[in-house]
């Protein structure tokens, strides 16, 4: 019989890193949108790779 999985300290664990990425890009684009440092493109290159690297971390790829 398999083992139930309710809990699955793994996942939580990558699930909370994402989770503080997602909050710290938002703060980013908050930040951007205040005062600017970069242009509109290179923020959006920013958050590309961000969501990127977050995906990947989702996945447990990295």
């Amino acid at each position: 019989m398999a083992n139930d999985c309710t809990y699955c300290p793994t996942l939580e664990a990558r699930l909370a890193g994402v989770a503080g990425g997602l909050r710290a890009l938002a703060d980013l684009i908050d930040n951007e949108l205040t005062e600017a440092t970069m242009s509109r493109r290179e923020l959006l290159d920013v958050a590309a790779v961000r969501v990127t690297n977050l995906a990947e971390q989702a996945s447990g790829r990295y």
